[in-house]
């Protein structure tokens, strides 16, 4: 199994700590990133000593901390020397390492950490779907978008080129559907050779043995299929097309034939908040990996009417929290609020980010580093046309064009950004949960046009949610102060 994919076993936390929180050992991490008269860092020196196992005694002594660094992480993910040395040469984990290296340089240790290249680009690839889902958050359709006009393939070709130059290590192909597009495979395994993780999230019917395939050899490193519903009736409702539920099943029923990874991706609306817990058992039934939940964001065609209310959310989230805390490592979530309420419950497992859980004990300061939402912090969303946005949820907030701006500045100057990573406004900033979860920003900026404004999603701020709905009604507007009361 990749380092890429976080493993539940013990880490050395005191030995991390260590490293990280020393003054001496961080000084010299960072001076290992600043480069040498030879234009290379030092840093990549060290781990190819470190991989051919000949480290010269002056490198031992001047950058011991580094080795330590090293050493902890390999101990962390239980792997043998050897083993480790030759996934250290994967250009993936690589790319993990240097982005580490760099975020310490350029940005000090964080809790949560703000990465000097995202450690995720989600790329809508296109507007055009062959469904009509009430929550589309690009209100996309077979036509795609009226007068957006999306790359062609020679501009996709330089879109990864972008991509892969930088420490960025993740691509997730997103839409639309991506599989309708006919240069995806040609860009994903091009995007491949490049070295970069790839996943798709894909709605299932149009996986055919022919497409498992083709995704099996590329080497993607999971599929996530829509399936909103155990209800097949209820399904192809939400997702507007009859027929859809079985192609969905029978897609994902394919790509694990093949081999492949497969995750159920479930949006929890008013509409599908009672179907959860038959989609998990939905998901033992096919041999699905996870069920990855999703945090429903009013944006696209999906509307207020259809976000689910904090009780119900909070239902959600404690079925959630006891699957998880029963030992059952099938559910990963892109809402940050559930990180809270791992911490709040003291439970043995935090999630983390979109796809793992980490045991509290032996990881949780992993879970700190990396964070709750990481809208402009840890990732970014590539829209159709080449335009960088913070957040997926977030498409009607431009940075600027990847392929003619510079990135450097929209990731790391633009004002959104920094008005995003700006900790001491944020509404949240005073939770103590706030490291593992920091509220959904996207959530904030579609219900009061402000992105440090409280999460209405969170549990603490639910009065904010029903003065919101009362003012919709009302025909009037609702902005709460950006205070939010410290949680005991």
């Amino acid at each position: 199994m990749s380092l890429f994919v976080v493993s539940r076993t013990k880490i050395n936390v005191i030995g991390l700590k260590s490293v990280l929180d020393s003054p001496i050992p961080r000084k010299v991490i960072v001076s290992s990133m600043k480069k040498d008269r030879d234009g290379k860092y030092p840093f990549e020196k060290v781990l190819d000593a470190y991989i051919e196992g000949k480290i010269p005694p002056g490198m031992k002594i001047r950058y011991f901390p580094l080795l330590k660094l090293l050493d902890v992480v390999r101990r962390s993910f239980n792997r043998d020397i050897e083993t480790f040395r030759q996934e250290l040469k994967n250009p993936t984990i690589r790319k993990i390492f240097r982005n580490a290296m760099r975020s310490l340089e350029e940005h000090g240790l964080g809790t949560p950490q703000i990465f000097a290249d995202p450690l995720m680009i989600v790329w809508n690839y296109t507007n055009r779907c062959n469904l009509r889902c009430k929550h589309c958050y690009q209100s996309a359709s077979a036509n795609g978008k009226e007068g957006v006009k999306e790359l062609t393939t020679e501009e996709r070709l330089r879109v990864v080129d972008i991509l892969a130059e930088r420490d960025i290590p993740s691509l997730f192909f997103s839409g639309g559907e991506p599989l309708i597009e006919k240069d995806f495979f040609e860009i994903a395994e091009y995007a491949k050779k490049k070295g970069l993780y790839m996943s798709i999230a894909t709605n299932g019917t149009l996986i055919t043995d022919e497409v498992a395939e083709r995704i099996a050899d590329i080497g993607f490193g999971y599929v996530q299929v829509s399936i909103d519903a155990a209800d097949p009736m209820k399904h192809d409702e939400f997702r507007g097309v009859p027929g859809m539920w079985k192609r969905a099943v029978d897609g994902i029923k394919t790509l694990i034939k093949h081999g492949v990874i497969t995750c159920i991706a479930y949006t929890h609306t008013k509409d599908t908040h009672d179907e959860f817990r038959g989609i998990l058992k939905l998901r033992e039934e096919l041999g699905a990996y996870k069920v990855i939940v999703y945090n429903y964001i009013p944006v696209g065609r999906g509307g207020f009417e259809n976000d689910p209310t904090p009780e119900q959310r909070d239902e959600l989230y404690r079925i959630m929290y006891d699957q998880l805390d029963a030992g059952h490592h099938v559910i990963a979530t892109t809402a940050p609020v559930m990180g809270a309420y791992c911490k709040m419950f003291q439970g043995d497992s935090v999630i983390l980010a979109h796809y793992a859980d980490l045991k509290v004990k032996e990881l949780g300061v992993i879970a700190e580093v990396i964070g709750g939402c990481g809208a402009g912090r840890a990732y970014a969303a590539l829209q159709p046309d080449g335009t960088l946005t913070p957040c997926v949820y977030m498409p009607e907030v431009p940075l600027g064009n990847v392929l003619k701006d510079d990135f450097d500045y929209l990731w790391n100057g633009h004002p959104v950004i920094k008005t995003l990573r700006n900790y001491k406004e944020n509404a949240c900033g005073t939770c103590p949960y706030f490291a593992v979860c920091g509220g959904c920003r996207a959530r904030a900026y579609q219900y009061f046009n402000d992105f440090l404004a409280p999460d209405p999603g969170c549990p603490f701020n639910k009065e904010h949610y029903y003065r919101f709905m009362e003012a919709k009604k009302n025909g009037e507007e609702y902005s709460p102060e950006r205070a939010q009361k410290t949680v005991a």
